[in-house]
């Protein structure tokens, strides 16, 4: 595929846009007074809806082929139990916090990838994983007064983020895109609404209004990273993305006077700095 340089300006703005439909979802879930069950389960009926009805229109296959059933089971567990974290960590971390921490995924695929799939990674790779390392220490301060038990929830949601994603390698091409992530979506949508089935009852209108920006949010988050994805390389526009913590961190000081110390300025630089590296020069 040739990428245009129009193609890169668009793939450019769409990841931002798409940083900043997650970040307004992260808020979201922040700021309504749920369980994190009911609000994943709103983040991930609203994608599973509208990936059933992408693979109706293009007639894709929805069964998974035998072989394939239970890395996809297992993709499904581990992404569930990852979104669980993550939305558990947004509740009671910073918010740019809890969207950092999980950005350390990358180093956990790696070493899984080594484990489990038994690849080969460059000496030079495990060398740029060091600053990430630094950089989560310096935010989760583990020996500090400032240690918040919830950052240790949001590493292992980039470890459940990393499994799943060992699975969909695993996986190879034999699966489309669309019917892994349906799957996702239903099997974690049925998990969570299991978990939460008891709060429905007692939501009002504007509670629903709030889960319903959480799903419709995330969705296009969804959407706008898949389109960035497909106009231009991924070395290109993975590192905008990051504009996710930017404006984490914005809505973060503004709304709830989240304002993260010199130690966490310097562990989000460290990661980003890392991120950045494997992405663009691997």
């Amino acid at each position: 595929m040739n990428f245009t340089v129009s193609n890169n300006n668009k793939a450019k703005l769409l990841m931002v846009l798409s940083a900043l439909a997650f970040s307004i979802m992260a808020a979201e879930v922040k700021a309504t007074a749920h369980t994190v069950a009911i609000k994943a389960f709103a983040r991930q009926i609203f994608s599973c809806l509208i990936v059933l009805i992408i693979i109706i229109i293009k007639n894709q296959r929805i069964i998974p082929l035998r072989q394939n059933r239970i890395k996809l089971f297992l993709r499904c567990l581990f992404g569930t139990l990852g979104m669980y974290l993550y939305f558990y960590s947004i509740d009671n971390l910073y918010l740019a916090n809890a969207s950092m921490l999980t950005r350390i995924t990358p180093f956990f695929v790696t070493v899984l990838a080594v484990i489990i799939l038994k690849e080969t990674v460059d000496n030079l790779n495990w060398i740029i994983f060091l600053p990430m390392i630094f950089g989560c220490v310096l935010i989760i301060k583990p020996n500090s007064e400032l240690f918040n038990p919830a950052s240790i929830i949001a590493v292992l949601s980039a470890c459940s983020a990393a499994m799943a994603y060992i699975m969909i390698k695993a996986i190879g091409k034999e699966e489309s895109a669309y019917t892994i992530i349906f799957w996702f979506t239903l099997v974690s949508s049925g998990i969570y609404f299991i978990i939460a089935k008891d709060e429905f009852s007692s939501i009002d209108k504007l509670q629903y209004l709030n889960l319903v920006i959480i799903g419709l949010f995330g969705v296009l988050g969804q959407i706008g990273l898949t389109l960035s994805y497909q106009l231009s390389k991924a070395s290109y526009v993975a590192p905008y993305s990051y504009f996710y913590i930017i404006f984490s961190g914005i809505i973060g000081v503004y709304i709830w006077q989240e304002i993260p110390d010199i130690f966490s300025i310097i562990g989000f630089i460290c990661i980003f700095l890392s991120y950045f590296y494997l992405i663009r020069f691997q």
